[in-house]
């Protein structure tokens, strides 16, 4: 008698197996664009820019808006600084540089002093361009310094030093000695075990071992 894929006296054979794919086989996940905390601020300052430019529309003091009372140059401005901050996601190797800081600089600045000097209250678009002019200048000031590389930010996932050794090593704490275990200890180097005698045995023979009486142990009848 035969058996199909095995020896006689053995278990049926099974059929090739194919191996399971692991956690590394298998097909790359698809690559997307990565963005960095400098992207994320040029975004940011793209975004507010095309906002500011909105709230133009709305009464700077009175009823009058920003254009009807010929300060549109002030959201102009704020757009952009937006737009310059979308350059360094065209193609190619482009990055926006001081522009978008300097736009939102010139244009939020100047209006600061302006509102300073004039005398009556802010409108509801004076207030809302006072408020995320500022923020666009900051984030477009805070995207420049870390494209730079002027300000660093820590990389993702870095640790420092372990406490207690250099290189990630666990030690004893500063201040305290790690001693060697002390000799005599089973297990440890330079351990020596002592004989015990039983009962009715004699101790080999050799020097006397500590609490022996001399001349060994009486024989026993």
């Amino acid at each position: 008698m035969t058996y199909p894929g095995g020896g006689p006296g053995g278990f049926p054979g099974q059929g090739p197996q194919q191996p399971q794919p692991g956690p590394g086989y298998g097909a790359p996940a698809g690559g997307g664009m990565k963005l960095g905390i400098p992207q994320i601020a040029y975004l940011a300052t793209a975004g507010l820019g095309v906002l500011n430019l909105f709230f133009g529309f709305a009464a700077l003091a009175g009823e009058a808006s920003f254009f009807e009372a010929l300060t549109g140059w002030v959201p102009g401005l704020l757009l952009m600084s937006g737009l310059a901050a979308l350059v360094g996601f065209l193609p190619g190797d482009n990055k926006p540089g001081p522009w978008p800081a300097i736009f939102a600089i010139g244009g939020i600045v100047p209006f600061m002093f302006t509102v300073f000097q004039a005398s009556g209250d802010l409108g509801t678009g004076g207030v809302l361009i006072m408020i995320f002019g500022i923020l666009q200048m900051l984030a477009g000031v805070g995207a420049y310094l870390l494209d730079a590389g002027i300000i660093k930010m820590p990389p993702p996932g870095q640790r420092g030093p372990v406490y207690g050794q250099p290189g990630g090593q666990y030690g004893p704490p500063p201040g305290q000695q790690q001693f060697p275990p002390p000799p005599g200890q089973y297990g440890q180097p330079g351990a020596q075990t002592q004989y015990q005698p039983q009962p009715g045995q004699f101790p080999p023979p050799g020097p006397q071992h500590p609490g022996t009486p001399p001349g060994g142990y009486p024989q026993q009848g």
